[in-house]
């Protein structure tokens, strides 16, 4: 990874599900980069396409009939990006569907990926961890 993914971003979206996707962003994944369905909540998760290989490389692990259909069903949906002229990305369909996605979109920054997440569903989300568990999971770290 280039440089770690942060930051809150706010823009619109359009009826057609094209969006203007942030140059911060667009200038640490690269020219290209892929959406797939978040495996931990319903969001789109964005990768670089180094981000991207190693996320298959770890789904790849998972062995037996589990790891099929858990591949089948995280990567059957995914789409590789390239913005516009204007920075503008389409959300597929089936993507904003699973998202929630209708008129208003947040992207975060989370590391090695930016999440796409439809606005309320992300305030709903958002600072629901446990004060104790935080504190706990944070303890070890120099902040």
């Amino acid at each position: 990874m280039k440089e770690p993914l942060y930051g809150t971003y706010n823009p619109s979206i359009d009826s057609k599900g094209r969006m203007s996707f942030p140059n911060k962003l667009r200038d640490i994944l690269g020219a290209e980069f892929y959406l797939c369905i978040g495996h931990d909540n319903s969001y789109i998760a964005v990768y670089s396409p180094e981000e991207f290989d190693k996320y298959c490389e770890k789904l790849q692990t998972i062995t037996g009939e589990i790891g099929t259909a858990l591949r089948r069903e995280l990567l059957a949906g995914a789409d590789k990006q390239v913005p516009d002229k204007q920075g503008r990305i389409f959300l597929a369909q089936h993507l904003r569907e699973f998202a929630g996605i209708t008129d208003e979109v947040t992207i975060v920054g989370a590391l090695h990926k930016a999440e796409i997440w439809d606005t309320k569903t992300y305030q709903k989300v958002r600072g629901t961890v446990d004060p104790d568990e935080k504190k706990a999971a944070l303890a070890g770290m120099m902040l």
